[in-house]
């Protein structure tokens, strides 16, 4: 597809609603000559490519002014989608952009599809695909760290790791190419336990990289974390302590919490879904009765139950069948403040089942113990010190489990004793594989799907 052959696009760059500026944005070779027919004397006014200046907008068929903007030219290839753009700051008023905007496709510019720009700057190769889609995930960002990685892949840190392997695959082909197409040539012989070795490395590094996506996962989607246990035992005080905020209604009454409640955090920038439930008892109260279905159900979907009991409780034999009855993943024992303990057997009958921790959400005792423990159990110590190396996008990890089965393949196929040839295709689907993450190797549907879960004038 040539890019010089597309329509200029326009669209508002901003979010909708109301605010101090808001941006629109064109690409394409007509861009600042669509611009010029909003500006009186347009024609005559020179632009310094990477320049702001302020304009006022016209409507050209009444002369009427619309607004006054900031208006920067970035002249091709110096550009994010390696056009001509024009980005045009108004006031940020939703009835001033959408004037703008219809005046501009009145004067012949396209609305610009989801993701429109990305995919300009992607085919005129100013972005890798990895790089397209950090942009999208800069945007959702929940948390800094979140952020932080997306910005990573932004500068390319996905291209530039696969990059060596990819070279090294190459050279492989290359050898195995020269061995089947010129083997009158007096060329080495195939050092069999050299190339094993160099699919080995490259399967040690795909491996590395595929495994961390179980972190990457959480860090992209989040925990889902369901507080459980009887009513009354301090689930709401609990989720109020670990949220930082009054957010859940704490009463000395039984059965407050009813249905429920769901609220975001996040512990060392990993996204937290805390789910707060209606405590787990039998009644024929049919608002509570529903409380606690719901909560089955959060438990059941939850990635992490804490089960919350008393300091100062007997654990009662009801309250033990109720527990025995779901996986829990952790005890917590509130109200430690109190000064009560748990007895031994109660304490046994806990701890046989998942680790326990002592915390009171009064006094905020235990409670950072609490959040790093959860952390612990999803991101592993060597996933910490290495952000360089999470894949957090599942397109990523399915290409990369592709090429480890492709090159798995590939050296079977070199144990087994079978030729060159067969060997070679393997490889060469490797190569390709490792192609479809950075888009080198994508078909055309593919990438518009990709492009098309981007926002309107990104």
């Amino acid at each position: 597809m040539k890019t010089s052959d597309l329509k200029t696009i326009v669209a508002v760059a901003t979010p909708p609603g109301y605010g101090g500026l808001g941006v629109i944005r064109l690409s394409g070779s007509q861009s600042l000559s669509l611009l010029r027919k909003l500006l009186a004397d347009g024609h005559e006014l020179k632009f310094v490519p990477q320049h702001a200046s302020l304009q006022h907008l016209l409507n050209p068929g009444t002369a009427v002014e619309i607004d006054e903007a900031v208006v920067t030219w970035f002249k091709a290839p110096h550009s994010f989608t390696g056009e001509d753009v024009v980005e045009i700051s108004c006031h940020g008023s939703p009835v001033v952009l959408a004037e703008v905007v219809r005046l501009l496709t009145s004067l012949g510019a396209e609305l610009a599809q989801p993701g429109e720009f990305s995919l300009r700057a992607f085919l005129n190769q100013r972005l890798d695909l990895t790089q397209a889609e950090a942009i999208k995930d800069l945007i959702h960002s929940q948390t800094t760290y979140q952020a932080r990685l997306a910005v990573r892949q932004l500068r390319g840190e996905m291209a530039r790791q696969l990059k060596p392997i990819k070279d090294g695959l190459i050279e492989l082909i290359v050898h195995f190419e020269s061995s089947v197409e010129f083997v009158e040539d007096d060329l080495d012989p195939l050092n069999l336990t050299l190339f094993l070795n160099r699919i080995d490395d490259f399967i040690e590094q795909l491996s590395r990289l595929a495994s961390s996506y179980r972190v990457g996962k959480l860090i992209r989607s989040g925990i889902k974390l369901a507080l459980i246990g009887r009513p009354n035992v301090g689930k709401s005080s609990l989720f109020n302590s670990l949220l930082g905020r009054d957010r859940a209604i704490v009463t000395h009454l039984p059965g407050t919490t009813r249905d429920t409640l769901n609220e975001s955090f996040s512990i060392n920038g990993i996204p937290i879904d805390l789910i707060d439930t209606a405590g787990i008892r039998e009644t024929e109260d049919l608002i509570e009765k529903i409380g606690v279905e719901r909560t089955r159900s959060a438990i059941s979907e939850a990635d992490f139950v804490i089960a919350v009991v008393e300091s100062n409780s007997t654990l009662p034999d009801d309250e033990k069948e109720l527990l025995a009855q779901f996986p829990v993943n952790l005890f917590v024992v509130n109200k430690c403040d109190l000064g009560a303990e748990l007895s031994e057997a109660s304490l046994r009958f806990l701890t046989e089942r998942a680790p326990l921790l002592r915390v009171s959400a009064l006094t905020g005792e235990g409670i950072e113990e609490l959040k790093q423990f959860i952390y612990r159990q999803f991101v592993a110590e060597s996933w910490q010190m290495n952000e360089s190396a999470i894949i957090t996008n599942e397109r990523h990890y399915q290409a990369l489990e592709q090429t480890l089965d492709s090159l798995r393949q590939a050296k079977q196929d070199l144990l087994s004793g079978f030729t060159e040839e067969i060997a070679l295709a393997n490889l060469h689907q490797a190569l390709k594989t490792l192609g479809v993450i950075t888009g080198e190797t994508l078909i055309a549907d593919i990438i518009n799907q990709i492009f098309s879960t981007f926002c309107i004038g990104k």
